[in-house]
């Protein structure tokens, strides 16, 4: 019964995210939502007040994400400024709910990099479901905060409305 229950709600979230990322109806299921339809656009802002941990820092940052729908390659472009020690590793974990860690996913740069950080990588199936449920987020870490000085839930940006 446990598992039919999980199916269910699994189905049911997938076929939510298809109908709001805009799917073709009738597109194959596992296909990636809308293949046809433009670039979904995320975000993440990035502060030390979002890790689960207490950290202070003047850190501050953004990242910018686009998924090609038909071929699920997410890339980004972050940036960040005024953290307290050189940059350790970078990279997006989940899947989470709010005010937990999770693990890391894939990493945005190899370790030491500094800002601006650009790159892209092919989602997998589970990943996607994370995106589109809002259980991903990224995180800095620091030399003096090897947990994590910036994180920050990625978000979807609404698409533009035109008339």
């Amino acid at each position: 019964m446990e598992t039919f229950a999980i199916r269910a709600v699994t189905a049911f979230a997938l076929f939510i995210s298809a109908a709001a990322f805009g799917a073709a109806p009738g597109a194959a299921p596992g296909a990636a939502p809308g293949a046809a339809g433009p670039p979904i656009r995320f975000f993440a802002d990035l502060s030390p007040e979002e890790q689960a941990a207490t950290v202070e820092s003047p850190g501050k940052g953004r990242v910018e994400f686009t998924l090609e729908r038909e071929t699920l390659k997410f890339s980004w472009q972050v940036t960040f400024s005024n953290l307290t020690s050189p940059v350790t590793i970078s990279s997006v974990h989940g899947p989470q709910r709010p005010g937990t860690n999770a693990p890391p996913q894939f990493n945005l740069a190899p370790p030491g990099t500094k800002s601006p950080i650009s790159g892209s990588v092919v989602l997998t199936e589970s990943q996607l479901q994370y995106l589109l449920s809002d259980r991903m987020y990224v995180n800095i870490h620091s030399v003096k905060y090897p947990d994590g000085e910036l994180r920050g839930q990625i978000h979807k940006i609404a698409p533009a409305v035109t008339n």
